[in-house]
């Protein structure tokens, strides 16, 4: 769901039509929060826009391998 639609559909208004407060459920919100990294702490959001520079890069020695971090999760 985009923002746009999230607001759209949720925007209560007053009397005279005006835009007066927007409602949404809390699962929806928490849902939005987390979708659009509005949840993140500075450093993560410094950590992910540093890998996003690397990766298009080209410099992979700070990436592991999907099969290593299941293991280094315990999920192997």
């Amino acid at each position: 769901m985009t923002a746009e639609t999230l607001i759209k559909e949720n925007t209560r208004f007053n009397r005279d039509g005006s835009p007066l407060e927007v409602v949404i459920p809390y699962e929806t919100f928490i849902e939005f929060i987390e979708e659009y990294g509005l949840d993140l702490s500075s450093e993560e959001v410094e950590a992910i826009k540093e890998a996003k520079k690397d990766h298009d890069s080209g410099n992979r020695q700070n990436y592991i391998s999907a099969e290593a971090l299941e293991k280094e999760l315990g999920l192997m």
